[in-house]
Order: structure tokens, then sequence, then C-alpha cells
């Protein structure tokens, strides 16, 4: 006798459309992908609630499209797909959209929480640095926007978050809601072989100077730590740092106001920092991670961390600040004291010594390589289909 399973849908909502170079736009396709593919065992995607996101639209209309238009489509749709037999569960994979949640929802809601920076800003003293961990003084509209996104986490029925530092946050502001902590989770084989996969090189990678090449992935927000950074890459011997090329792919303007990332540089003595910009391809990330001799993640605090995560799944080096929560993803001990400026300082040393020493070109570590499998979609797949099946329909 044939065994008949069961399968249910979910449906995925977010507001407006992220690539997948972003953070909380990654984790978005990966879990799309896994649903269409039918990756989660017992699940698959029902649709996607999303629109698209112009920059060049009036700020009052896309106000209303993400405080009203929008959240009256999700409500619509789930309304209209559970009549019809269409949606078990509405998923809404990250935070910065919980207003979606709708008041009187006919399924379970699952929110992605990625982190709680922006609704629960501070600051945090590193040594003798104290940085801004979310915006402290957010304009009025966006005090408005925080307190929908609350309401929205305390309507969910499950908030799924990506690190143990983002469910210690959310059982402290969110007691009554249940939550659980799924790391996010990364096709390790298309990053392992990726090198392998292309034989030609595009993008700023074709290009990179003769040196000691180290990438930065991130933008220029004040927990990102790249003024740390500038004042230990400054600090190092002329012959090393005249070696050293630094290449940031973000943005270099801080978003709160501050001195630009080529400021900073010049400031610090730090001749040789080249601003990629944002808008690479996923190919010309891929050759940035490994055609750079390491990759330097000096953070000040993450939700998740997906630049260390990428680069070991690479077989890149990593020099990686010891804080919540990418030291999560580290192999153990491997992590630098945040505020420790001469061991950060040796550390890169070190990797110039390597490249020194190097004939020929770099060689992945199969051991990072290795390390990474722990976060392999396989093993997120999983955990998904363990807390769907848990959800009380």
């Amino acid at each position: 006798m044939t065994r008949v399973v069961m399968v249910k849908s979910v449906a995925l909502a977010r507001g407006g459309i992220l690539g997948r170079n972003t953070g909380i736009g990654g984790a978005h396709h990966n879990l799309l992908d896994a649903l269409k593919n039918g990756d989660i065992e017992g699940y698959q995607l029902a649709a996607t609630c999303e629109y698209f996101l112009s920059m060049k639209t009036n700020p009052i209309k896309r106000l209303l499209m993400r405080w009203w238009a929008h959240p009256r489509v999700v409500n619509r749709f789930v309304n209209s797909s559970v009549k019809d037999g269409n949606c078990d569960i509405l998923h809404i994979t990250d935070q910065e959209q919980a207003h979606l949640v709708p008041t009187k929802c006919k399924v379970p809601v699952v929110i992605t929480v990625h982190d709680l920076f922006h609704l629960f800003p501070k600051q945090v003293k590193i040594g003798q640095e104290t940085i801004q961990v979310g915006e402290a003084k957010p304009p009025s509209y966006r005090r408005r926007d925080l307190k929908k996104l609350k309401k929205g986490l305390m309507r969910a029925d499950l908030l799924v978050c990506d690190s143990k530092a983002t469910l210690s946050d959310c059982q402290k502001h969110f007691p009554n809601v249940k939550s659980v902590c799924i790391p996010l989770g990364l096709d390790i084989d298309s990053f392992a072989n990726f090198s392998q996969d292309n034989s030609q090189v595009i993008g700023p990678a074709q290009n990179l100077p003769a040196g000691c090449n180290l990438l930065i992935v991130g933008s220029h927000d004040p927990r990102k730590r790249l003024k740390f950074i500038c004042q230990v890459l400054g600090g190092l011997d002329d012959s090393i740092k005249n070696d050293i090329r630094v290449h940031h792919v973000g943005n270099g303007e801080c978003p709160y106001g501050g001195p630009s990332t080529h400021h900073l540089a010049k400031q610090y003595g730090v001749n040789n920092w080249h601003g990629v910009g944002t808008n690479l391809s996923h190919e010309e990330l891929m050759w940035m991670r490994i055609k750079c001799e390491a990759l330097l993640f000096p953070s000040g605090s993450e939700g998740f961390g997906y630049p260390p995560l990428e680069s070991m799944a690479c077989g890149t080096k990593v020099l990686c600040s010891d804080l919540a929560s990418h030291n999560e993803l580290m192999p153990a001990n491997s992590c630098i004291a945040a505020d420790d400026i001469l061991a950060w300082q040796n550390a890169i040393i070190a990797i110039h010594s390597q490249w020194k020493q190097r004939d020929g070109p770099i060689i992945a570590d199969e051991k990072l390589i290795e390390h990474s499998r722990n976060y392999s979609m396989s093993v997120f797949n999983g955990k998904m289909a363990e807390v769907y099946s848990n959800l009380e329909v």
C-alpha cells in the first residue's frame, strides 16, 4: 500500500525586493529556493508576496505602499489561499516586515528575526570605543514604523532567530511569543566549487593590483567598525602597509553622518584603500572572495554575519572579531579580541607573511570549507521542516 504524504504550503512575505547579495535578501532567496525545490520535507511554496522597490519612488508613496497597500495585499492573499486550501503557514522572512502579520490570521505566522538593532538601539562599549548599534534618534515616521513592527512581532506565532544572541534578545523583548534559534543556511558546495566551475574572472577581481589583497564586505554603519580597522592598518610598519591593498565592498558613506571610509583611510595613513561599491553581481563578489588573501570582519555586532561564512565556504581566511553573533559561526578559538589592536595587527602581519612566501595562486583552506558545512542548506532545511511541523494549524 502506497503511503500518501501530505505536503503543506508556505506563503513567503516580505516588502520590497532585495537582491541575493544583501544579508536579508540572501536569506529570503535561500528559503524560497528550498521550498520551490521541495528541499524542506513535507512543505512547498504557496507563493511569494513582495513588490519592486525603487529608490526613485516618492517617499510618501513608499510609506503608503509599506503601511497600507502591501499589508492589505498580504491579508487578502492569505484569506483567499486558505479558503482554497493553498496556504497552511505564512512566513515573513525578516523582522523589518513584521507589520505584515494580519491582525487575525487564519494560519500560523512565522517571522525570521535577523536582529533587533533598530527596534531596540543601544550603545556597546568595546575597549575605549563606544559604538552605536541601531539608530538612536530615528525621525518621527520611523518611530511610527517601529511601533508597527513591534506589534507585528507580538502577533506572530513563532520567531525564528538566526543566532543565539538574537534568540536571547527576542526572549527578553517578546517573552510571550515562542522563539527558537535556527542559524541560516548556505549552499556550501556552490561556494567551495565556484573557482572550478568558472574559468573566467569577471568584475573588479579582473584587475586586482599586485600586492596582499584584503577584502571587507559590509556597510559603513558604525557597528561595522571600519574606523577601527583603519587604525589597525594605519599602525602597521610601512614595509607591510605599502604591500596591503584593501577592497571594501559596500557603501563608503556613514548612514548617520560622520566621515566616509576614504576620509578615515586618509586620516590614518591607509593609502591603498579601494571602494568597490555595492553593485557587484553574485559572481563578481565570489571572485573577490577567492582572489583576496583574507576577509577582515571587525564588526561590533551582527544578527548573523554572512560575510565570514561565505568566505570560509570559499576556503578564504577570515579575521573576525570575537563578538556576537558572528563569533558563533567561526571555528573554536579563531576569533580576535575586538579591542586588541596589536592582536589584529599580528594577524594581518601573518597573512602578509604567507602572501610573501607563497609561490603561486591562493590555495583554498579545506578545513574552513569543512567547518562551513555546519551551516549547509541541508542542515537548515531539516531544522525548518521540524519547526514547521510543530506549529499548531
